[in-house]
């Protein structure tokens, strides 16, 4: 093709570039369809409940899989886009399917910090102390982004503080390594220690 060339005049080079960062840009079906992205993921990246609801009716499924393989839940979750994850949800989204990484939407919710998202994800039967393939919980990797608030919530839900990842670092000890005082603080509060 001649606008893939480099050889190609640059004016050709030119209009390649902006047809690429204007698709790339753009919200909505042309962007979703140029990175095949399913609408639905695209909708939910992009926190549009009304194209959420959209792609539902037109018969996308809740569990369809995007870049990653991530689901539009892991998205939504991630995000704290919490009108979003109950309209997954009770259009029957999975809520432990996983990423490549083995990443389940508690996990992603936890990390930023989303307590209403998480409580959502834990009363749909979310696993509190499931893990990714490197073995860390939503605990940890909460405790070791520094976020005190997902600390608590998973602390008060009843996940274990116990378990270690592949390494052998609980969630306080990730806590300590990355000197997050206040996920420490709810830690010894609650009696946990090395």
């Amino acid at each position: 093709m001649l606008l893939l060339n480099m050889k190609a005049p640059r004016r050709y080079r030119a209009l390649l570039y902006w047809l690429l960062v204007a698709f790339w840009l753009s919200p909505g079906m042309v962007g979703a369809q140029l990175l095949d992205m399913p609408p639905l993921i695209d909708a939910a990246e992009r926190g549009n409940i009304a194209d959420v609801q959209k792609a539902i009716l037109d018969g996308a499924s809740p569990n369809i899989r995007g870049g990653y393989r991530s689901t539009a839940l892991i998205v939504a979750a991630g995000h704290g886009a919490v009108d979003i994850v109950e309209l997954l949800l009770k259009n029957g989204a999975r809520v432990d399917l996983v990423e490549d990484k083995g990443n389940s939407a508690l996990i992603y919710a936890a990390v930023n910090d989303h307590v209403d998202v998480m409580a959502l994800l834990l009363a749909a039967g979310a696993a509190i102390d499931r893990s990714n393939k490197q073995g860390e919980t939503a605990l940890m990797r909460a405790a070791g982004e520094g976020s005190d608030n997902a600390v608590a919530s998973l602390l008060a839900a009843g996940a274990d503080p116990s378990l270690t990842d592949f390494t052998g670092r609980s969630a306080f000890d990730r806590a300590v390594e990355n000197r997050r005082s206040r996920v420490m603080a709810i830690f010894r509060k609650a009696g946990i220690s090395r």
